[in-house]
């Protein structure tokens, strides 16, 4: 799971997101932004808040990026 995330954090990067914005967006889910050692719980909450940001930022680049 842990390389999930790592996944999705490059794809956030990729569609310009800043690191301390991902950071944030990680301790918003968990209340840290230490992706380390995670329990199953934890994970599934960060990879919800990844994912919900990942398809906000998608659909950003599609419909205002030209």
């Amino acid at each position: 799971m842990e390389l999930q995330i790592r996944q999705m954090i490059k794809r956030l990067l990729s569609l310009g997101y800043c690191k301390f914005e991902i950071k944030n967006i990680v301790k918003d889910a968990i209340g840290n932004d230490n992706i380390d050692n995670l329990s199953l719980a934890h994970t599934k909450q960060i990879v919800q808040h990844l994912a919900m940001y990942e398809e906000l930022g998608l659909d950003y680049v599609n419909n205002y990026s030209k």
